[in-house]
């Protein structure tokens, strides 16, 4: 996908089968989503739309909330790692910091 979408990458993030659009007006939200549209298309892949959310002020992308200027982990991902017990053992300590990376 990222390669695909290399002449994009100043308003698209593309992650395996995801792809976020970042614009700073509605004008250019449109023509960057036709220009995501057209190389999906001429790719030959296609959008699910009960999957797509389209101009949002914020979004929840790979674990995260982003959108406006803004990044910070999801709640869920937050209160795991509040929930998360000490770690007692180099296991615990690195499945601890898998969960927070």
């Amino acid at each position: 996908m990222s390669s695909l979408l290399r002449n994009c990458e100043d308003f698209a993030v593309p992650y395996l089968d995801d792809v976020a659009i970042f614009s700073q007006s509605w004008e250019d939200h449109l023509r960057h989503l036709e220009d995501i549209l057209h190389h999906l298309s001429s790719a030959k892949l296609h959008i699910k739309l009960s999957k797509c959310q389209f101009a949002q002020a914020y979004v929840k992308y790979l674990g995260h909330l982003v959108g406006q200027g803004l990044r910070q982990p999801a709640e869920l991902k937050v209160q795991a790692i509040k929930d998360f017990p000490t770690p007692t053992t180099k296991t615990q300590v690195r499945a601890f910091l898998d969960l927070e990376g």
